[in-house]
């Protein structure tokens, strides 16, 4: 074979791999695209109604926290409607009819679960403003599951 020869072959390797690898990425992007907002909302699904049988058993480290701000609702009450609250949240992502639903009791959910950042600072920080406890983080992870949420809500009425 001829030096000549040897190229061509090299760039026809070069562009057929190339072309290869660009038909792997267009699959990929598009079950992403026709799945992703589905998968996000059933990974929300698990992690609410998670969560809220961790609060309502009172094994969620931030339950007692947050009962706190309420003394006048008797603790295990206060978990327990709590609790409840995050396993309808989960519930309510489980069909696309009740997405507007699970928005509105998750925002109402999540100004009365960070509350204590404010009201608890000492608890809820190590090193107020920038380094949180092991509670706080528990409930800063909050504003990332509202994003998710609301993200998700956000397409109610579009293919997901």
């Amino acid at each position: 074979m001829s030096l000549k020869s040897d190229d061509t072959l090299n760039r026809t390797t070069r562009q057929s791999m190339a072309e290869f690898g660009a038909e792997i990425e267009r699959t990929f992007l598009a079950f992403v695209e026709d799945h992703s907002l589905t998968m996000l909302r059933y990974a929300l699904v698990a992690v609410y109604v998670w969560f809220g049988l961790l609060t309502m058993t009172g094994t969620s480290p931030t339950a007692g926290l947050v009962a706190e701000m309420f003394p006048f609702v008797p603790t295990e009450v206060f978990r327990l409607v709590l609790g409840g609250w995050e396993v309808t949240v989960g519930l309510a992502l489980l069909s696309r009819r009740t997405l507007r639903l699970a928005v509105i009791l998750l925002a109402s959910h999540a100004a009365v679960v960070m509350l204590p950042l404010a009201v608890f600072p000492a608890q809820t920080f190590s090193y107020f403003p920038y380094g949180p406890s092991f509670e706080g983080v528990y409930i800063i992870k909050d504003w990332v599951l509202l994003g998710a949420v609301m993200t998700v809500g956000g397409f109610v009425g579009r293919n997901d």
